[in-house]
C-alpha cells in the first residue's frame, strides 16, 4: 500500500516538474513581451520628451514586473552602448530576443530622432514576433511536458514496484 502511495506521489511530482518546465518557457515569452513594452516607452519618450539617453534609460525601466532592471537605472554616464550590453547580460535566456534588445543600446543616441524611432519600432516588432513565437511554442508543448512528466513518473514507479 505504501509503495502504491509513493508511486502516485512520484507521478504527481514528475507531472508538476513537466508543468514547471512549461511555466518557465511561458515566462520567457512574457519577459520578451515586457521588453517590447519597454521599447515602446523609449519610442514615446523620444517622440514626446527631450531627454538624453541616460534619462530615457532610467525612466523606461520603471515598473518592470518580470525583469530585474536595476542595472539599467545605474547607466548614468560613460559609453552608453557598452553599458547597455552589460546591463542586458543576465536579463533573460532567449538568445534571439537578447540580440534584438542589445541593438536598442546601439540605436539610442546614435542617430537622429526619426531614425531612432524608426529603428526602435522595427526592433519592437521583432521582439513582439519573437514573444509570440515563444508563447506559441510553449503552449504547443505544454501537453508534451506534462505527459512526459507523468510517463517518466510511471516508468520509475514500475521499476520500483
Amino acid at each position: 500500500m505504501i509503495r502504491l502511495l509513493l508511486c502516485g506521489l512520484l507521478c504527481f511530482c514528475t507531472f508538476s516538474a513537466g508543468n514547471e518546465f512549461y511555466r518557465q518557457k511561458a515566462s520567457e515569452a512574457e519577459k520578451v513581451y515586457e521588453l517590447s513594452d519597454i521599447v515602446s516607452r523609449i519610442v514615446a519618450m523620444l517622440e514626446f520628451d527631450s531627454r538624453n539617453v541616460y534619462e530615457i534609460c532610467s525612466e523606461a525601466f520603471k515598473g518592470c514586473e518580470r525583469l530585474d532592471c536595476a542595472e539599467f537605472s545605474k547607466i548614468t554616464d560613460g559609453d552608453f552602448p557598452s553599458r547597455w550590453k552589460a546591463a542586458c547580460e543576465g536579463l533573460f535566456a532567449d538568445k534571439e530576443a537578447k540580440k534584438y534588445f542589445f541593438s536598442v543600446g546601439e540605436v539610442l543616441g546614435s542617430f537622429g530622432c526619426e531614425s531612432q524611432t524608426e529603428r526602435l519600432r522595427s526592433i519592437r516588432e521583432s521582439l513582439v514576433a519573437r514573444a509570440k513565437k515563444l508563447s506559441e511554442s510553449a503552449e504547443s508543448k505544454k501537453k508534451l511536458y506534462e505527459t512526459l512528466g507523468i510517463l517518466s513518473g510511471l516508468a520509475v514507479s514500475i521499476i520500483i514496484v
